[in-house]
């Protein structure tokens, strides 16, 4: 295999690019976009143990998607003949590849449905910044309610330090917990407000965001609801408190996101 740099911006691959090889994320970031009919959407931000790009180079068809540096990163690349060995027999990489595999698939799910049916736009974000505009620094909180709505759970006081920050109702299945992507797992019993994959906190072109990730009940985000069943998976998250309900409006799951700028 060979180690390849690229440096931050620089574009990996393009969507309808020959498929050649697959990559392995040594270092840094990488972001997977997909082109639809409501304009670029943001698939997936990847980084270190991580892989992309396998399914064009499995299945020997163009590029379906552009993978974009979001930072100096270094990778492996992967022809078809090392696949097997490199990730399929080796446990530790597998597992990654498949949890980042179902996250993938259930996102480009979600997007090619509510590019389809929604008879509400997206929500897009603004184009970004020039690369010399500094972009300000902030800090993230996650905060429980659950005094003021009863619920029995641990409280939650989080900073999140990485995204995007995946929440969804905790997996009681061991097999399938081992491909969860969740950052914050929540238990709750039957009926539920909390879908497995439930929703994730992201930061877009410049916006901190709430996006969807295929939950039953959707959630609501300072009064709007981020639900595909809408045709609104994504609802953007203003510097300061944000009041949120994952699940109906009378879900005991309230929290509040407290963006601040530091700088």
């Amino acid at each position: 295999m060979a180690t390849e740099h690229f440096q931050q911006g620089q574009v990996i691959f393009r969507e309808g690019d020959k498929s050649q090889e697959a990559y392995f994320i040594l270092s840094g970031q990488v972001e997977i976009t997909l082109n639809t009919s409501h304009g670029v959407q943001s698939l997936a931000r990847l980084g270190g143990g991580e892989i992309f790009g396998e399914m064009g180079m499995i299945m020997d068809r163009p590029r379906s998607a552009t993978a974009t540096a979001l930072e100096n990163t270094t990778v492996e690349t992967i022809g078809e003949n090392d696949f097997e060995r490199e990730i399929i027999q080796r446990s530790e990489r597998l597992h990654v590849y498949l949890a980042t595999l179902f996250e993938r698939i259930r996102k480009t799910d979600l997007l090619l449905t509510t590019s389809t049916n929604a008879t509400v736009p997206l929500n897009i974000a603004p184009k970004p910044k020039p690369p010399e505009a500094k972009e300000p620094v902030f800090r993230v909180k996650l905060r429980s309610c659950y005094d003021a709505t009863g619920f029995e759970h641990e409280p939650v006081d989080k900073t999140v330090t990485k995204l995007p920050f995946r929440i969804g109702r905790a997996y009681f299945d061991t097999a399938v917990s081992a491909l969860s992507r969740n950052d914050l797992s929540i238990e709750e019993p039957h009926p539920y407000q909390l879908s497995r994959n439930h929703c994730e906190i992201d930061y877009e072109h410049g916006h901190f965001i709430l996006r969807d990730r295929g939950s039953k009940l959707g959630t609501w985000v300072n009064g709007t609801r981020v639900s595909v069943d809408d045709g609104c998976i994504s609802c953007p998250l203003k510097v300061g408190e944000n009041n949120v309900i994952f699940g109906n409006g009378d879900s005991p799951h309230r929290y509040t996101i407290t963006i601040t700028e530091l700088q």
